[in-house]
């Protein structure tokens, strides 16, 4: 009979655990990411501030739930878009206990110096941008209205001026030194830039069109290589239909 009373009692014991977990979890304080999203956001916008940027234009889009690594480290990662000038998105890392972000390589600067090396290219790109425009495809990387359009590049992570723009960026109190340190080299920087990126999504490309857009390319841009990535593409089959090629235009 006490066995009975006993098997009784763990039985109602762990029912109410169960209870209060599901309660627990209904209350939404199991969702990480949602319990600690104010401080995250807090956070990211100190973390922008601290790039000369205006922590009222940041928009964080998602954060993720803390992963544990078979080194026993856990990290969390945050996506936001910066809305000022010039626009980017990016993605960072945090630890889960003090939610402080770390960027160790500092890409934020890299990549507010891509955009704006583009912008300072937009003369020479206008012609594309337009042309690209006026066939209806679509910028799926970055917002509606920005200036640039379609072009992206990763020439702020070339070694040979990474070190430069990290000094340019960081000197003054905005951004003002970069802005004058690519309008100044914008020469040799264009001819480091060997890996310039040309992203469009449009439907129902066909083999037709994909040619007539690939020459018109040729006769519109500049000397250089271009990788076009223009159409829509089925990331799980790797099926694509529109332009998805390497162009070298001499």
């Amino acid at each position: 009979m006490k066995n009975k009373k006993r098997v009784m009692l763990g039985t109602t014991l762990v029912v109410l655990l169960l209870l209060g977990g599901v309660i627990w979890m209904n209350n939404g304080f199991g969702d990480w990411s949602e319990r600690n999203r104010e401080e995250i956001e807090e956070n990211v916008k100190r973390y922008v501030a601290r790039y000369k940027l205006d922590p009222d234009k940041v928009d964080v889009e998602s954060i993720g739930d803390p992963r544990k690594y078979p080194t026993g480290e856990e990290e969390f990662r945050v996506f936001f878009h910066y809305y000022g000038e010039p626009y980017f998105f990016i993605d960072l890392k945090g630890n889960p206990d003090s939610l402080f972000l770390s960027d160790p390589k500092e890409f934020i600067i890299t990549t507010v110096f891509d955009e704006l090396y583009l912008q300072a290219r937009y003369e020479e790109l206008a012609p594309t941008i337009d042309y690209l425009n006026s066939l209806g495809i679509e910028d799926p990387l970055r917002p509606g209205g920005g200036e640039i359009e379609y072009f992206r590049t990763n020439l702020g992570l070339n070694s040979q001026i990474n070190e430069e723009i990290r000094e340019a960026y960081k000197s003054g109190d905005d951004l003002e030194d970069l802005k004058t340190y690519i309008e100044t080299n914008l020469d040799k920087l264009t001819r480091l830039d060997t890996h310039i990126r040309i992203v469009g999504k449009k439907e129902g490309i066909d083999e037709e069109e994909a040619s007539e857009i690939e020459e018109e390319l040729k006769v519109l841009l500049t000397q250089g290589t271009y990788y076009i990535e223009i159409g829509v593409k089925d990331l799980s089959t790797g099926e694509s239909e529109g332009i998805y090629k390497m162009l070298k235009v001499p």
